[in-house]
């Protein structure tokens, strides 16, 4: 394949040409303003739209004609290749504009939307042995299953959407991107974790004061982030940064202790802007949560083994999306 590949994080857009031999260039990042940061979700969309007609413009001479777009997504994606939310980008917002179609229009060329952990599912099947979960902890929560017999299992849209599952069902549970209260990504994810430490540092501020977050990194209740000083006080073994994440991993594995029952998996990859920053502290926490989940004796003593942090750079995306894009293109022309 040589074509134009894109990913739509809810943080990022990142773009590049794919050439033949899978090799990217002119790889471009922006971040991205979202609903997140205040603005409306028609602003939201109009960035993302210039944003990409600008480097198609710039770089559609450099693929074949006839040669495929294909963007993975941060949200579901129907049979018919559209998006059907997207709430790290615009919330609970229902209105999804057809990506697909304009982008058709505007390049003369094949899109193909697929979901963004469909898209790194894809480029860890390269590496992964037997039937594995990728799950990302990232601005949300997201899950794709991989066979080797099938591919990526996502032939509808709620496959692997685990973020959207109820995981509280208290009245006051804190509420997600896409507006449900409760659910599995307003807990786990890596914006739930950090409104989680932003709510504790306000109720109990002399615990807070004591942590490396205030003391070692200046956060405040106000200010405290996730980049700037909960992972960096997770990774230096801090106890109330630690004890902050290790509340979000328990409903976590959960979820995934029941996915490696059900499915017989393998092993889950755990990939995610946050998951990846925090690294092996963050893995150990989620293994530690697995093995309190497991108390089946043909699976609890290996539970924990089967998790493992994915090895991936931030075009790991991007290389799914052309992965995917070489399958398509070998299943339309084949006789």
């Amino acid at each position: 394949m040589t074509g134009l590949v894109f990913d739509l994080g809810g943080t990022h857009l990142r773009a590049a040409v794919a050439a033949a031999d899978g090799a990217l260039s002119d790889v471009r990042k922006q971040r991205l303003v979202t609903v997140a940061d205040g603005i409306d979700s028609a602003e939201v969309w109009n960035q993302i739209r210039q944003s990409l007609a600008s480097y198609i413009h710039a770089n559609l001479h450099a693929t074949p004609a006839g040669s495929p777009l294909v963007l993975s997504f941060p949200g579901p994606i129907d049979r018919a290749g559209r998006a059907l939310q997207a709430p790290t980008l615009t919330g609970g917002e229902p209105e999804i504009p057809d990506l697909r179609s304009e982008l058709e229009t505007l390049s003369g060329r094949p899109v193909h939307l697929l979901n963004d952990l469909s898209a790194a599912a894809w480029y860890l099947s390269g590496s992964c042995r037997g039937r594995f979960l990728v799950v990302t902890v990232s601005s949300g929560i997201g899950a794709k299953l991989f066979d080797p017999l099938i591919g990526v299992l996502d032939e509808v849209p709620y496959a692997g959407e685990i973020g959207h599952t109820v995981a509280d069902p208290g009245p006051d549970a804190p509420r997600c991107d896409c507006g449900g209260r409760g659910h599995l990504g307003a807990l786990a994810s890596g914006r739930g974790i950090e409104r989680r430490a932003r709510q504790e540092a306000r109720a109990r501020p002399e615990r807070f004061a004591r942590s490396a977050c205030a003391r070692h990194y200046g956060a405040t209740p106000a200010t405290l982030n996730n980049e700037d000083h909960l992972v960096p006080a997770l990774r230096d073994g801090d106890r109330w940064a630690t004890e902050i994440v290790a509340a979000s991993c328990t409903p976590l594995a959960r979820s995934l202790v029941d996915s490696i029952v059900v499915a017989g998996l393998a092993s889950v990859v755990v990939i995610g802007g946050f998951a990846l920053a925090a690294g092996e502290a963050y893995l150990a926490l989620l293994r530690r949560a697995a093995q309190l989940a497991c108390d089946y004796d043909l699976l609890s003593h290996g539970i924990a083994e089967r998790f493992t942090l994915g090895a991936l750079g931030e075009e790991a995306c991007l290389l799914g999306a052309d992965v995917y894009g070489r399958r398509v293109m070998s299943e339309t022309v084949r006789p």
